[in-house]
């Protein structure tokens, strides 16, 4: 499906409007939300952790031996335009995980939860907030990978393959409520995976002439 200048507008619009969510939540909503799901013992709930891990661990997979298989065909001269479109997503959430590692030293956030080293939380210590270009796995939380990854597979594969857009959105949708109800991250660390990953992954399924 051709990726139009209106859609490009329309990507401007949701980023304008991401990043107020984004502010909105950190002030207003991420830390009640912690609150209440760890008062409620969320992580209990059947499904969860498979929705917040599992199906981006599986994708990994499959992204590292499509990339094997793909090389192998262009060695052989034998690659076709699905193999091109296949690639375009799997770079996609190449270049997404690139800049979000970046991006995770930049803001430098702390945890909802305390997970390694002691580092400290907003559980642990009520530690809340960003430490500016700082670096180190203490202080990743934002954005959040998964979504960062789900959503630069997610949005390439809406443009590339549009007729499967339900499976692509209800795989986005999982490993959203997954990271969140696990409260692996805040809300707006998954906010800010899910504009990042959307921006790439529809940036590299339209990069030529405007088309998928």
């Amino acid at each position: 499906m051709p990726c139009t200048k209106m859609d490009g507008i329309h990507l401007f619009y949701l980023s304008v409007i991401s990043a107020c969510l984004i502010v909105l939540s950190y002030l207003f909503i991420d830390r009640q939300t912690v609150w209440f799901l760890a008062a409620h013992h969320s992580r209990h709930l059947p499904g969860l952790k498979l929705c917040a891990n599992t199906i981006t661990d599986i994708l990994k997979k499959l992204i590292v031996l499509y990339y094997i298989y793909y090389f192998l065909k262009k060695f052989s001269r034998k690659v076709g335009n699905l193999d091109k479109k296949l690639v375009l997503t799997c770079n996609a959430v190449a270049i997404g995980q690139f800049l979000k590692e970046f991006l995770k030293y930049v803001f430098g956030r702390c945890w909802p939860e305390t997970w390694v080293c002691h580092n400290p939380s907003l559980l642990n210590g009520h530690a809340y907030g960003f430490h500016w270009f700082t670096s180190g796995s203490t202080y990743a939380s934002f954005p959040s990978g998964h979504a960062t990854f789900i959503f630069s597979f997610a949005a390439s594969m809406w443009f590339l393959f549009p007729k499967l857009r339900w499976l692509w959105a209800l795989l986005a949708a999982l490993v959203t409520i997954g990271q969140v109800g696990m409260y692996y991250h805040f809300v707006s660390d998954v906010m800010a995976g899910a504009l990042l990953g959307t921006l790439v992954g529809v940036g590299i399924a339209c990069h030529k002439d405007g088309t998928a």
